[in-house]
């Protein structure tokens, strides 16, 4: 086990590799980062950038626009589940 302490370069590196989630770093990384984390301001820093970025890459994730599924399924000829739909126009049922 590596015991030695990582950089603030090292830990950017990390967080850029494995993610703002420490938990699920690998235990001899995790505890390494937990311990610059105690000491050092920049690190924190470091974590609360990913950790910003992460949060608003969750929450900037793009809608389908309406009725997309059912285009790309009729698309495959994939019939609708609500089975045919009546024609607006003319009153008949698609089939």
């Amino acid at each position: 086990m590596n015991t030695s302490p990582i950089s603030v370069g090292q830990f950017q590196e990390l967080l850029d590799r494995l993610g703002d989630d420490l938990s699920a770093w690998p235990k001899d990384i995790r505890n390494q980062a937990f311990e610059l984390l105690e000491t050092s301001d920049d690190a924190r820093r470091c974590l609360a950038v990913a950790q910003a970025h992460a949060a608003d890459l969750r929450d900037s994730i793009p809608k389908a626009p309406k009725g997309l599924v059912d285009r790309i399924l009729k698309a495959a000829g994939v019939p609708s589940a609500d089975g045919p739909k009546a024609d607006k126009n003319s009153g008949d049922e698609k089939t």
